[in-house]
């Protein structure tokens, strides 16, 4: 659910009063497709058109920031390590803050202007009297990132100092490097959903919490501070306790398990750090339109993955967002 360049163009057209806000920038005349075609679609190809700001990101760092610190990354450096650290801080300030200017800035004329209708509660979070939600939100983001760089100078001091394969020709094998990286948002989507469902609890809390719900132990004492943000925004995302943290980034483990290419690392890093910024932005199309979390922020007990894979309907937690003139937070099973 990251944020792209269909997005911003669609907020700058209803910002400007277009409306043909919502059509697509190639595909036109998607939404008269059979619902068929639109869905063989969705699942083959927009899937990874979604996720083009994350490869990008990962692509960046593998061209830029791997020639200046890998050949050093055998021993602990500060050198190479304080690359690293900084390419990744800067990616988390540029894509955050700019999302964050986009749909919730006091200053911004796209926030202030048409989009906030389309904004699913429509108070602004970030403005809220005598709360801290962005001081908040920004330290445990920050801290999520900081376990994140921590993760990728691990596997990079592993493969330099060849105690962990790996290979650096991608196209050493063609076909293995293209299927690793067109299945990492259906993993993404996969794991997320595991985790996540992990640390609710088990059994519904109408019931009250039973003894030996492990879920409902890592709600309370973890899980429990991602949730503070009822009303999410772009800082929401990763704005997780450290030791969900260390959960939620276990997706990238998977280079322990086979040999790899370094790129299928960092676009699985990459869209775990970036692509929780589109999907709690709170706003309906044609931001990202992520109703489907935004629920799950408001009432608890349902929404717990994603719909690319969805486990939600397959164990009957599927709700739908329902907007309606005068209410918020309305939804139908």
């Amino acid at each position: 659910m990251t944020f792209g360049i269909h997005h911003i163009i669609g907020i700058h057209r209803l910002h400007t009063g277009q409306k043909n806000y919502s059509t697509p920038l190639i595909f036109k005349s998607y939404a008269q497709w059979p619902y068929w075609q639109r869905t063989a679609f969705d699942y083959l190809f927009w899937c990874q058109f979604a996720e083009a700001l994350n490869f990008s990101v990962a692509l960046l760092c593998w061209l830029w920031i791997f020639p200046l610190t890998f050949p050093e990354a055998n021993e602990w450096h500060f050198k190479w390590v304080s690359r690293v650290f900084l390419f990744n801080i800067a990616c988390e300030f540029i894509t955050n803050s700019f999302w964050h200017w986009i749909t919730h800035a006091h200053r911004s004329p796209y926030a202030q202007g048409l989009l906030h209708e389309k904004k699913f509660n429509p108070i602004n979070p970030y403005e809220e009297k005598g709360q801290h939600h962005l001081l908040r939100e920004i330290t445990f983001t920050t801290l999520g990132w900081l376990q994140s760089v921590f993760i990728q100078c691990i596997f990079m001091w592993l493969w330099a100092s060849g105690q962990l394969p790996y290979y650096s020709d991608f196209w050493s094998k063609p076909f293995f490097p293209v299927f690793i990286l067109l299945s990492v948002t259906f993993w993404r989507a996969f794991h997320f959903y595991w985790v996540h469902r992990f640390m609710h609890p088990w059994w519904s809390i109408q019931n009250g919490l039973r003894q030996g719900d492990i879920g409902a132990f890592l709600y309370r004492h973890f899980h429990s501070l991602h949730h503070q943000s009822r009303n999410p925004g772009p800082w929401s995302g990763l704005s997780m306790h450290p030791v969900e943290h260390f959960f939620y980034y276990t997706c990238t483990f998977f280079p322990l398990l086979f040999s790899c290419h370094p790129l299928h690392f960092l676009y699985t890093k990459f869209n775990t750090d970036i692509s929780p910024i589109g999907g709690h932005d709170g706003h309906d199309k044609p931001a990202v339109g992520a109703g489907f979390h935004y629920l799950h922020h408001a009432v608890f007990e349902c929404n717990y993955g994603s719909p690319l894979i969805d486990f939600d309907r397959l164990f009957s937690t599927y709700k739908e967002y329902v907007r309606k003139p005068s209410t918020n937070d309305k939804c139908k099973t």
